[in-house]
């Protein structure tokens, strides 16, 4: 009788502790793309006023916290509901997880969830992106690139406004047999412009293209008259940057009255100019290297004189800067690709260096002595 009564007591007890059992549950999505914020909703039987904080932390061999989020328990029903973001704008595609810290005084049984994994997805690194990302406004955006799994297929482009109205798509581009595509569409105005892009087997990535104020045009130039000031024979140096490849080199127009001026690149990279005079032809410059900017000199006649840049080594992806002195101005152009055959950077020949015949001559004696020699042999 007593085992029996100290058995029920204790089947009791335990139903008192596990209707006493505090419980907390959260729930976020399992993958979503990298920019997409992460919501967390969950449950709580928790007393009201007991502070929640969930974190968010890398799920790699180190974890990392990354942001903590506070909620605070204030219904009064039996379970009580919360939700918590996550701003994932700036983080890598990669492995994470969102989990309730400890609080202190409380412990979760039951079938409390305190912890869920998330995959942040982005296939940006699949795609390149054919420059400028930046550029003056014209009324016209044109996006352009390749990816290597885009062969033969298409693209998916979304365009919206910094202030998230929709512009263009979501529409797909067709591909070629390389996986080049390109789009041009209106824009309303200046500003950042995100591009979205996906494909059948989903999200890609984002770009943000950005489009400033076109710059005022130049003042026209007033000479002084002859009695008063004489003109300053030296303008202060001009510049414009833009990004170049060897794919994509830059192209930079100068402005200057008639006279001498020096253009000159930035260093740091290896570059190549090329550049057009007044009878159109067309001048390579490659002499300097890295460490030293590559420039010329050439005598303006008062109209446009175009350049082209590039990186002399192809993996090199990098931001050139034209400086010129003695110019009213310079301005990146896209305009100047019309004036350069393409490709150029391998058949065109430095300024100053002419074709020499001086080998040919060479082997025409070479070839005659030899022939002497051995008929002087056979007598």
């Amino acid at each position: 009788m007593e085992t029996r009564y100290v058995t029920i007591m204790f089947f009791l007890v335990l139903m008192v502790a596990g209707a006493s059992a505090y419980e907390i549950t959260i729930d976020a999505p399992t993958s979503l793309q990298v920019g997409t914020p992460i919501v967390v909703n969950g449950t709580t039987n928790l007393a009201d006023g007991v502070n929640i904080s969930i974190a968010l932390s890398n799920a790699d061999y180190y974890t990392t916290e990354i942001a903590t989020e506070n909620v605070l328990v204030q219904r009064s029903d039996e379970n009580k509901s919360f939700s918590v973001v996550f701003d994932t704008t700036g983080l890598k595609k990669g492995q994470y997880k969102v989990e309730v810290l400890p609080i202190q005084d409380f412990s979760f049984l039951g079938s409390s969830v305190t912890i869920r994994p998330v995959t942040l997805v982005d296939r940006s690194d699949e795609l390149t992106i054919t420059p400028p990302l930046q550029k003056e406004y014209d009324g016209s955006l044109t996006i352009a690139g390749n990816g290597a799994r885009l062969l033969n297929s298409g693209v998916e482009v979304m365009v919206t406004s910094s202030n998230g109205t929709l512009l263009f798509g979501p529409e797909f581009i067709g591909t070629d047999y390389m996986g080049y595509f390109s789009k041009t569409f209106s824009i309303p105005e200046p500003g950042d412009y995100l591009v979205n892009f996906r494909d059948a087997r989903g999200f890609i990535g984002n770009i943000t293209y950005t489009v400033t104020k076109p710059r005022e045009p130049l003042p026209p130039l007033v000479l002084p008259e002859a009695t008063g000031t004489p003109a300053p024979t030296q303008l202060p140096a001009m510049y414009a940057r833009s990004v170049s490849t060897r794919d994509a080199p830059a192209y930079f127009a100068v402005i200057a009255n008639p006279g001498l001026v020096r253009v000159s690149t930035s260093t740091g990279i290896d570059w190549v100019i090329e550049y057009l005079d007044r009878s159109g032809t067309i001048h390579r410059v490659h002499d300097s290297g890295s460490q030293y900017p590559e420039s010329f000199t050439f005598q303006s006649d008062g109209n446009t004189t175009w350049v082209k840049v590039y990186p002399f080594k192809y993996e090199d992806n990098s931001t050139v800067t034209l400086y010129a002195e003695n110019a009213l101005d310079v301005q990146v152009a896209e305009k100047g690709m019309e004036f350069f055959p393409t490709p150029s950077a391998t058949t065109s020949v430095p300024v100053g260096v002419q074709s020499s015949p001086l080998p040919w001559v060479l082997f025409t004696g070479a070839t005659v002595t030899g022939f002497l020699i051995m008929i002087r042999i056979r007598k």
